[in-house]
């Protein structure tokens, strides 16, 4: 009787001492460990909560992007896409992207018009890059930020403060206001000239 259980033991004993080997063999195999992956989840953010366009619809703060959005903001609106670790991209008023990110923690802007920039925050993600038809700004380890406003010619310009068209024809209509009436006090009040 004691030599059956004995015989079951090793029996017992031998497989599990195989399965094990078999663990660790499949294990030290190179090439076959996969590469973990770097999620992203995308995250909208606006100015005042106002709504973008998320793909022809309408949206607001909360709204989880998906790879392959397009995101245009009205004049006036910017609005910001919180990537995680990944970092952040950064749409300037009156602007359209496409948005595109993969499992290796790259991110990919499209401009289409208007201006955006793309900022790194954490390594161990991909590249980020800002790319209009004819040319494409990267991050690399040292540049933590790429992007700019689209050019009439097609290249990148520097990232305006978000400031409209609009609002910059007001704002210089205010000064020239403002300078045309410390001139006219500056004189006594008398606008004609004659003393």
């Amino acid at each position: 009787m004691v030599t059956r259980k004995r015989r079951a033991l090793i029996a017992v004993s031998a497989f599990l001492a195989f399965g094990l080997s078999q663990v660790y063999v499949q294990a030290g195999l190179p090439g076959t460990v996969p590469v973990p992956q770097r999620t992203i989840t995308a995250t909208l953010k606006t100015k005042n909560n106002q709504p973008v366009t998320i793909n022809g619809n309408a949206a607001g703060t909360g709204t989880t992007l998906l790879t392959g959005t397009t995101i245009e903001t009205p004049d006036q609106v910017s609005a910001t896409i919180d990537l995680g670790p990944a970092g952040t991209v950064e749409v300037g008023p009156n602007s359209k992207i496409e948005l595109s990110f993969d499992a290796e923690g790259n991110v990919h802007v499209r401009l289409v018009r208007g201006c955006a920039t793309a900022k790194k925050t954490a390594a161990g993600y991909g590249e980020a890059d800002v790319a209009t038809d004819t040319v494409k700004d990267v991050t690399d380890p040292r540049k933590k930020q790429a992007g700019g406003c689209l050019l009439p010619n097609g290249q990148l310009g520097p990232f305006n403060t978000g400031i409209s068209a609009a609002t910059e024809a007001g704002l210089a209509a205010a000064v020239g206001g403002a300078l045309g009436t410390t001139v006219i006090l500056s004189r006594g009040g008398n606008s004609s000239g004659a003393e």
